[in-house]
């Protein structure tokens, strides 16, 4: 008689947070992952660029990994796959739109990949695993939700999904199918979050295309539109709402340009001849007739609109009966960058629009009343909210409740939780390590939790450098030794205490045995010591301290 088999889930990043979504499920020892995405760092993470799942606790899981599978190609969901796969050496299923968005990523990271498709509404059998991908709506092209088939019944993934009536590229959320697995039998359903908290339903992607077309028409200088790089449904209305307003248009963002020119050579974007010109060609354009789609909707600093709002770009100048318009919504934790992009364009004398004023914005996530039509058209038999922070996955839970769900048949579970379904129910499991590596974008190295550490003291209370010249034959400091603060308050270490700091180390050391000084890293982590117990007992400060010992 054949025993039933354990499933497991791992969530290794996104549940019990925004983005970083990385989820294991294995059954028995057979396992399969579900997104590689990145988050963004906080603001005491000083000099990271990005943030993926830390895998080390996969040696430990001793599972049999087989692929990833991806649900589709917003960075929270892809953005990790470039530091992660050369370490998980996988093959990565996705959707066309969603593998050409890695395959750039791959290729700038100088990384190979073995990318395999997956076909919508069909089975792919991936290792022991059959495994679906049920077309969704969402505000980006080709998402799915994934669905693993079980002897015990399919567990749905769903991804980021709304349910749209019309969408942009006339492809639907395929409501029978997800009846059809509730009629067959869902074990589990693992639902997306992040709009669990917003009433009613959200409204149609194909509803901003009119109100971007209606704030474009009364603008006699030139317009610059940002908005997510990613959101091509959004990019085909902007371009369509400037070519009924007699504009060209013009890219500005590398990361927009890519995204479209992949979609672009998979002929999913319609953009007529001649209707797109090269940023750098736009002085010979009159500004009534001229449109820039920009990046950077977020404030992000280095991005073109940040640029543009400067001054900072060589061929776009704001000036009076410009017009910005904003269609985006702020993520948590952008608001203040978002300000400060506000005064800057209008110190340039540039009007702003934004979703607060018209519907120039809607979101591509569930709210409430479709997150209930997904339980009730899969009716699981376990629900496990995921992709949002903790008091978005209860409000999830409360829906599920709601729709008649048995309480013990949810669970809350979050980053380094696992969760175990058999016949007899859903469980928490075992806890597990899970964690982050902070990556520098720009040298693509990881930072280590000693490197963050050692940048927030920098941050917060300031550096103080020591050298010392120590003569190797006489074992005994030459000269006084030079000490330099920086980011650290005048009135606390003025040049007197510097002075004082410097006299009482070279007098302390030289008490020191000569094999002592002689040893170069023995004698750098007294002179750290004795500076910082100086510091920290007569000023109460506790910079980093920064110590050269130089022999001759």
């Amino acid at each position: 008689m054949a025993i039933d088999p354990v499933i497991r889930c791992f969530p290794l990043g996104g549940v019990g947070e925004f983005g970083k979504n990385m989820m294991i499920y294995a059954v028995d020892g057979d396992a399969l992952i579900v997104d590689c995405g990145m988050g963004f760092p906080d603001e005491g993470h000083y000099g990271v660029d990005l943030v993926v799942p830390d895998i080390s606790v996969l040696d430990e899981l001793c599972l049999n990994i087989h692929a990833i599978v991806l649900t589709h190609g917003h960075e929270d969901h892809i953005g990790g796959i470039p530091f992660l796969l050369p370490q998980l050496k996988l093959p990565v299923y996705g959707t066309p739109v969603t593998l050409a968005l890695v395959r750039g990523k791959l290729d700038e990271a100088g990384v190979k990949g073995d990318l395999r498709d997956l076909s919508e509404c069909k089975m792919t059998k991936i290792g022991p695993f059959k495994v679906e991908a049920i077309p969704v709506t969402h505000s980006i092209m080709d998402a799915v939700s994934v669905v693993i088939h079980t002897v015990l019944g399919a567990i749905i993934h769903t991804g980021d999904f709304k349910f749209d009536s019309s969408p942009v590229d006339g492809r639907m959320t395929e409501l029978h199918r997800f009846a059809r697995l509730g009629d067959e039998g869902v074990l589990l359903l693992s639902s997306d979050s992040t709009n669990a908290t917003r009433p009613g339903s959200g409204a149609s992607e194909s509803s901003v295309g009119p109100a971007l077309k209606m704030a474009m028409a009364g603008c006699s200088g030139k317009i610059v539109v940002t908005t997510f790089a990613s959101n091509m449904f959004r990019i085909q209305q902007i371009i369509d709402a400037a070519i009924a307003n007699g504009r060209k248009v013009a890219l500005a963002g590398r990361s927009l340009e890519r995204n479209v020119d992949v979609t672009r050579q998979l002929c999913r974007l319609n953009i007529p001849e001649n209707a797109l010109i090269d940023v750098k060609a736009i002085r010979d354009i009159p500004d009534a007739e001229l449109l820039i789609i920009a990046t950077g909707s977020q404030g992000e600093f280095r991005a073109a609109l940040a640029r543009i709002a400067h001054d900072r770009f060589k061929e776009i100048h704001l000036k009076t009966g410009d017009l910005v318009i904003f269609s985006s919504s702020a993520i948590p934790g952008n608001e203040r960058s978002i300000t400060h992009i506000f005064n800057h364009i209008a110190r340039r004398g540039a009007r702003i629009m934004h979703a607060g004023q018209a519907p120039l914005h809607v979101s591509g996530h569930a709210a409430s009343h479709e997150l209930k039509t997904m339980i009730q058209l899969t009716r699981p038999k376990n629900f496990y909210p995921v992709h949002g922070e903790y008091r978005y996955l209860t409000e999830h839970r409360d829906l599920a409740l709601a729709t008649g769900v048995p309480f013990e048949r949810t669970v809350i579970a979050e980053n380094g939780q696992c969760v175990e379904l058999d016949r007899e129910g859903v469980r928490l499991g075992d806890t597990f390590h899970v964690g982050a590596v902070y990556v520098d974008g720009t040298s693509r190295d990881e930072i280590d939790y000693a490197v963050l550490r050692d940048r927030r003291a920098m941050a917060t209370d300031g550096m103080v450098s020591v050298t010392v010249v120590v003569s190797q034959h006489e074992g005994k400091v030459l000269g006084e030794p030079e000490i330099v603060a920086r980011g650290v308050l005048r009135e606390s270490i003025s040049e007197h205490v510097l002075e004082e700091i410097a006299l009482g180390l070279k007098a302390y050391l030289n008490t020191l045995e000569k094999e002592f000084l002689s040893d170069t890293e023995e004698a750098r982590e007294e002179v750290r010591l004795w500076v910082r117990r100086w510091i920290k007992r007569e000023i109460g400060a506790r910079p980093m301290i920064l110590p050269a010992v130089i022999e001759i």
